[in-house]
């Protein structure tokens, strides 16, 4: 009887970790982006509402990125079907805010890689009240 309340404990345990995230990160975030006032609103079921970077909204997910060290939030947005593309935020958390550390854009294809597209700066979103 033991060994099923221990086991029980470990599966909850398992899936309590699998399903939760380190990050509560709901609500709008404004920054400045190659020029163009950018707003992030993160959403319910990890999507992201982008506006400002491209000409019309994109509708994204995010990911908690934990590959490379300190944690990272990896945001993919598909561009529209006239002009098919990917586009991936890639920002670390500071206090309340996020900083840019990485932008990377491609063509939708086959075999085609995400490339760095170069900041100017260190753009910061802040969170909007």
């Amino acid at each position: 009887m033991k060994e099923i309340s221990n086991s029980s404990v470990l599966i909850f345990l398992i899936i309590f970790f699998l399903t939760s995230c380190g990050q509560d990160i709901q609500g709008s975030y404004s920054g400045l982006v190659e020029g163009k006032e950018v707003t992030l609103q993160f959403k319910d079921e990890k999507q992201v509402l982008i506006d400002g970077y491209f000409p019309v909204p994109l509708v994204g997910a995010w990911v908690e990125e934990k590959t490379f060290g300190e944690p990272l939030i990896w945001i993919s947005f598909d561009g529209p079907e006239e002009k098919p593309f990917r586009l991936r935020f890639e920002l670390k958390a500071m206090g309340e805010h996020f900083q840019l550390i990485g932008l990377k854009a491609r063509p939708l294809g086959k075999g085609t890689k995400l490339n760095s597209i170069k900041l100017e700066g260190n753009p910061v979103f802040k969170k909007s009240s």
